[in-house]
């Protein structure tokens, strides 16, 4: 599965690159995305960006490594560090080699060059993945979904925003991902060659912060839920004609939301399904 997602990644630099229908559609999608910028979405989308800034994603990569130690789980604590640490110096180093620029007939702004994989894309799906991987077996499902939301809200923010392509923000969800799932086979190869003791992680503490964990994550789950099924219907309702028009003039943003979307679900979805123990 990690193979398969640096083989996605490397067909999303090809159609980003080299191939006019995706080239045209991700700068159709883009301009989409920056015509949503009016004043709340701008203000939003600031504030979204923020949690791919290399301080947020320390201090959120350290609570769930202490929650990791919390639970018993020192090798996963050490797993979630390693996998933010190996998704951020990969994704800058990427940006240098995969430097190029693109689209010079865009109608907005234009984007440097050195940006795919987005840098705030990448932090944010790895941060999900992490979330994932801290998380307690039967609350993994619920923590994917909370980093799904995480993961698109800044990967369509840095769009609103005009730092990045779509392309981008793919390219940085599945190296993200590419390097969550090679950090689940690592745990899983790391057991069963040194199987870990579980006297930590059947201490009262232990079971106690799973239990609230698991309890935590299932209503987190529901609220994001909630609240984004509400934001999706006051955005049609409070004009459904200007919704309808603005998405039959810009299919192409339409196609492309949908796969940053859907991206955004299914790969902790599929991570946390990979990651059974």
């Amino acid at each position: 599965m990690a193979a398969g997602c640096m083989a996605l990644f490397a067909l999303v630099v090809a159609g980003a690159y080299a191939w006019a229908p995706t080239e045209s559609l991700d700068e159709a999608g883009f301009n989409g995305f920056v015509d949503l910028n009016g004043r709340t979405i701008h203000e939003l989308s600031w504030r979204l960006t923020n949690f791919g800034n290399p301080a947020t994603v320390a201090v959120i990569t350290l609570v769930l490594a202490a929650v990791c130690l919390v639970r018993g789980r020192p090798r996963v604590a050490l797993a979630v560090i390693g996998l933010v640490g190996a998704t951020s110096i990969s994704s800058e180093l990427l940006k240098l080699l995969l430097a190029h620029p693109r689209y010079p007939s865009s109608l907005h702004y234009p984007v440097g060059p050195e940006a795919l994989p987005s840098g705030h894309a990448t932090a944010a799906m790895s941060l999900a993945m992490a979330g994932v991987l801290a998380a307690p077996r039967r609350g993994r499902l619920a923590a994917a979904v909370i980093g799904s939301a995480l993961a698109l809200g800044v990967g369509a923010a840095v769009i609103v925003v005009h730092w990045h392509y779509p392309s981008d923000v793919v390219a940085g969800y599945l190296l993200a991902t590419g390097w969550a799932l090679t950090a689940v086979a690592g745990l899983y190869e790391a057991e069963r060659r040194y199987p870990a003791r579980e006297r930590w992680a059947g201490s009262t503490l232990a079971r106690v912060s799973e239990r609230v964990a698991i309890g935590g994550l299932a209503l987190a789950a529901l609220g994001v839920a909630i609240l984004g099924l509400l934001v999706g219907a006051a955005a049609v309702l409070a004009d459904p004609n200007h919704a309808s028009c603005f998405a039959r003039e810009n299919t192409g943003f339409v196609v492309v939301a949908g796969g940053i979307a859907s991206a955004a679900l299914v790969l902790p979805v599929a991570a946390a399904t990979a990651h059974r123990r």
